[in-house]
């Protein structure tokens, strides 16, 4: 709500200053997204994720006066993707995955649900023995924290959003353990 924005804004060290800059934003991916919702020609998955969730960061919804059809655009075409292709990529697919389950936790539609747990099984699938995930969701030793990052933050939004794959829960579990463990001196990660 209004209201709700103008609190956190406070409380975030935010101003009418900021409001106003993440505005300016938000008119102009509207202003650049393709007609198909996404936003890129090389990476559509992944950008369509990130400007997805900026706008739901600002609580846009497809009801949204100004935003309305242009995050529907972008929850359809994420939506699309997850069903006609299982795996979106790899860090690709996390940001993807992460966008679809947050606009279902925040929306309830329907179309959305399916294509998220579509989205959430993969992450799931291919979690490596040690908890984290590797690029092209390759299952192995090895694993990277650029895609692991995006997995984990997937899987936290459909654990919230109230997503039904089994094992949502033991993979967060799996993937905080292996985050302690890959976690180096002084709290950094590589």
């Amino acid at each position: 709500s209004a209201e709700g924005r103008k609190k956190m804004l406070a409380s975030g060290g935010g101003s009418m200053m900021t409001e106003s800059a993440v505005l300016r934003a938000l008119r102009w991916l509207k202003a650049h997204q393709n007609e198909n919702g996404s936003w890129s020609q090389s990476q559509p998955i992944a950008m369509c994720g990130l400007a997805l969730l900026a706008y739901l960061s600002h609580g846009e919804t497809p009801e949204s006066a100004e935003f309305g059809l242009t995050v529907q655009k972008a929850m359809k075409y994420l939506a699309d993707q997850a069903m006609a292709r299982g795996q979106m990529g790899d860090y690709a697919h996390g940001i993807g995955t992460y966008a679809l389950a947050e606009s279902y936790g925040m929306t309830k539609i329907p179309f959305i649900k399916p294509a998220a747990e579509k989205g959430i099984q993969v992450i799931l699938d291919r979690q490596c023995a040690s908890g984290g995930w590797f690029y092209g969701l390759a299952k192995g030793e090895k694993w990277d924290m650029s895609v692991c990052g995006w997995q984990i933050q997937a899987l936290k939004a459909a654990y919230i959003a109230g997503l039904e794959n089994p094992g949502i829960l033991e993979a967060i579990e799996k993937s905080i353990k292996f985050l302690k463990k890959e976690c180096y001196a002084g709290g950094r990660f590589g």
